[in-house]
């Protein structure tokens, strides 16, 4: 048997500045080229010469009980849509705070793991003590903020950043890498009118998220719903009649039943309620399925595409050699729900698909819920689905399993759902709907600052390269 084998000269020069890197998959990446081809283009600055880029010291943190302590978001939980506080940590084993809260006018780069995808700092990051895993970015100029996070979105970024990432099971980029990093400087009108798009984008996101964040507080405030329900009985006891048990599939564990869900159900029990099933037309979970990704023009979207800001889909699937493919693909005004996944994390959360997800295939790890609109407004329903203090501990009691918790459609058709009158509900709805378009309307606009980046990268190197 023959093996043919691909070889690629690479100057000694290349190899000496480049920290003396002799693992061929540092020159073989698209990103060499590209840093290459964008050192022809003249005007073109480095990432540092346009940003302060720093990160604070490694932190081993010490965990401690829920609001004990300083919150902590990880770099995934940076870049989700709706991110809930899982660990919180013992502040005075926490060296240099300060150093690890971020500013609104910062952007963050991951640069452990899955490396260059970039994010604006948003209000609920602020007083949170952020992963070391990510890179500070301050722009110098707060002028050229909107082009930096344009720029840094686009696959060209992506490209060049992995090109620079090193290590075996687990990739990393250092600070003196992104100071490296090539920034292509078009004209100063393109650069701002693709600036105030991005930023623009960046400030729309935030009022989706204050809507939905007064759509909660009416909800709660309207059930009576307060913080008070998260504090646990010192006696650790909890009571629980048989005929709660037994309608609930004979469930004998306790967090179905103590806990803050046991006051949320004495609040639900006051105000009235409809189970889920009779207010929508089906909540379906759609089977297991081979997944055959390739070079085709469906996007398949997982759990994680779905959930974080705006993330674009990296895989495509050959969508007709799967069994009833058409009932995995997504449509606007459907809500999903992550329903494998673990109960600090994802599991449980809702979303309400738009236009922008249309026509992509989506995960069987999504339960599709399809709202009756004749019985209730669904931004209502995904008010209370995703209510942290009422709506998340109705959801997540229903999980089963140990290693990776599972919801069935039968329990989630059997959540109790507070009604409180149409005028309070399409209050609520009201808020939740402008959140929902107003989120998209700003994934949409990114998007467009992002693609009219990258078409002005693509013009300067066509017109620069050696090739021209």
């Amino acid at each position: 048997m023959t093996h043919s084998i691909t070889a690629k000269p690479i100057r000694v020069s290349a190899i000496l500045g480049g920290d003396i890197r002799l693992e061929a998959s540092t020159y073989l990446r698209e990103g060499y080229g590209l840093v290459r081809l964008a050192n022809q283009v003249p005007g073109r600055l480095l990432l540092g010469d346009l940003a302060d880029i720093w990160q604070p010291n490694r932190l081993a943190g010490y965990t401690v009980p829920e609001g004990k302590g300083l919150p902590f978001f990880t770099a995934g939980q940076v870049f989700e849509d709706f991110p809930r506080v899982r660990k919180w940590l013992a502040k005075p084993f926490v060296p240099q705070v300060n150093e690890r809260y971020v500013q609104q006018s910062w952007l963050l780069l991951t640069c452990s793991g899955v490396v260059g995808n970039t994010t604006a700092v948003y209000p609920h990051h602020l007083n949170k003590v952020i992963t070391h895993d990510l890179l500070r970015i301050v722009p110098r100029n707060p002028d050229e903020y909107g082009w930096l996070y344009a720029y840094m979105k686009t696959s060209f970024f992506v490209h060049i950043a992995q090109a620079a990432q090193y290590g075996h099971m687990i990739k990393h980029i250092e600070v003196a890498h992104a100071k490296d990093f090539p920034v292509i400087m078009p004209d100063d009108a393109i650069r701002k009118e693709i600036g105030k798009m991005a930023a623009k984008a960046v400030r729309l996101r935030t009022e989706a998220w204050n809507l939905r964040d007064e759509a909660f507080a009416l909800l709660e405030k309207s059930i009576g719903a307060d913080e008070s329900l998260n504090e646990v009985d010192a006696s650790g006891q909890c009571v629980v009649s048989v005929s709660k048990i037994l309608p609930n599939r004979s469930r004998l564990d306790a967090d179905s039943y103590a806990g803050p869900i046991s006051k949320v159900d004495d609040l639900i029990e006051k105000t009235g309620w409809d189970f889920l099933e009779d207010l929508v037309v089906d909540v379906e979970e759609l089977p297991r399925f081979k997944r055959f990704y390739g070079d085709s023009d469906i996007p398949f979207v997982g759990i994680s595409e779905v959930f974080d800001v705006n993330a674009q889909p990296t895989k495509y699937v050959y969508a007709k050699l799967i069994r009833n493919w058409r009932r995995y693909i997504l449509h606007a005004g459907t809500l999903v729900m992550a329903c494998s996944g673990q109960k600090y994390g994802i599991l449980g959360r809702t979303l309400m698909l738009t236009e922008n997800h249309e026509g992509m295939f989506g995960s069987n790890h999504l339960l599709r819920i399809t709202p009756d609109g004749s019985k209730l407004r669904p931004g209502y329903l995904l008010t209370f689905l995703n209510d942290p203090l009422v709506g998340r501990p109705s959801v997540v009691r229903n999980a089963y399993g140990t290693s990776v918790p599972q919801f069935s459609p039968m329990d989630i058709k059997k959540i109790r759902v507070p009604r409180l009158g149409e005028d309070q509900e399409s209050a609520i709805a009201d808020l939740m709907d402008k959140s929902v378009e107003t989120s998209a309307q700003a994934d949409r606009l990114e998007n467009e600052a992002i693609r009219r980046a990258q078409e002005q990268i693509d013009l300067a190197i066509a017109q620069h390269s050696d090739g021209k």
